[in-house]
């Protein structure tokens, strides 16, 4: 696979987990009543954005796991840490 195309993968995963966040904010804001928003604003754009960073995080676990499979695939980065060996010990 190209890398442009893995690239366009991610950022489309990136995309869609925004395009995800901002859905579940307008689903809130229209299942919300508005009487307790304009009692208290300040708190009610607070819950709003804790719900969006919530909901985009979750949804981002994707992109950024097909991102680290992507890199892992190149076999330039090492899985293992590298192990000391009895020789180096002081």
């Amino acid at each position: 696979m190209k890398p442009v195309l893995k690239l366009a993968i991610v950022a489309g995963g990136y995309l869609l987990a925004f395009l995800i966040a901002a859905a579940a904010v307008a689903l809130h804001l229209a299942l919300t009543q508005e009487s307790g928003n304009q009692a208290s604003g300040g708190m009610s754009a607070f819950g709003d954005l804790v719900l969006f960073v919530a909901s985009f995080g979750a949804a981002a676990l994707v992109p950024t796991g097909a991102a680290v499979w992507f890199l892992w695939s190149k076999k330039k980065i090492p899985r293992q840490t590298p192990q000391s060996r009895p020789s180096d010990a002081p």
